[in-house]
């Protein structure tokens, strides 16, 4: 009797979050997009029962929102990927997210300049206002502590993982984030902003991507 009524909201619901994708991604994930969108009504349900729901039936709900943030944390690199390639020449970091995707998401250096590119270390100040004023952190990391020396050099069109990113705990806060690299063998010092939720709440159409600026001091 409600098969069709449902069957049709989750299409709509898929036919939405597809436009809200790269257009390729929509196209080679419709099925993925349509198997979220499935796993997320079954989610919905679940959660509408919160506090009547029998604790018994708790690992049902946990089993099926893993489920779902392993199938948006693929679409969001396809997506990341797909717009990727249609950067303007250019450093940049750059972030994934997808509705419900997993909280830790890695932050990307990506290098589409047509030289190499070393990185050597990472800072950044984030500040959020608050009721009671701003709320702030300072974190800092480089390329030897992070372990990740060995992969330093950045080929062009390539990209490494410097940092992770918590859209629960980041996600609420303005980030000033200051880059080293060594480009011909000169140090020079990048900055960026990244607005919060990595951009996704305020600058969509960034898609993730946040262009670094050369502040070397000259």
């Amino acid at each position: 009797m409600y098969h069709r009524p449902i069957h049709d909201e989750v299409m709509s619901r898929a036919s939405r979050l597809a436009s809200d994708c790269h257009p390729l991604v929509a196209e080679r994930h419709a099925d993925e997009l349509a198997r979220y969108v499935r796993v997320t009504s079954a989610c919905d349900a679940l959660e509408s029962f919160l506090g009547a729901r029998p604790r018994m039936d708790d690992d049902v709900f946990a089993v099926l929102a893993q489920r779902r943030a392993e199938i948006a944390d693929l679409i969001a690199l396809a997506n990341l990927d797909a717009y990727e390639q249609e950067l303007p020449s250019g450093l940049y970091l750059a972030i994934p997210f997808f509705p419900r995707c997993s909280d830790k998401q890695p932050v990307w250096l990506v290098n589409r300049t047509a030289k190499p590119i070393t990185y050597i270390c990472r800072s950044l100040y984030a500040y959020a206002s608050t009721d009671d004023g701003v709320d702030e952190y300072q974190a800092a990391g480089s390329a030897f502590k992070d372990g990740i020396a060995v992969s330093a050099v950045i080929a062009p069109g390539e990209r490494l993982q410097v940092d992770d990113y918590s859209m629960s705990f980041d996600g609420d806060f303005v980030s000033n984030r200051r880059i080293v690299l060594t480009i011909d063998g000169e140090r020079r010092e990048w900055f960026v902003s990244v607005p919060k939720l990595g951009g996704y709440l305020w600058d969509k159409e960034l898609h993730g991507f946040h262009a670094l600026k050369d502040v070397t001091e000259r």
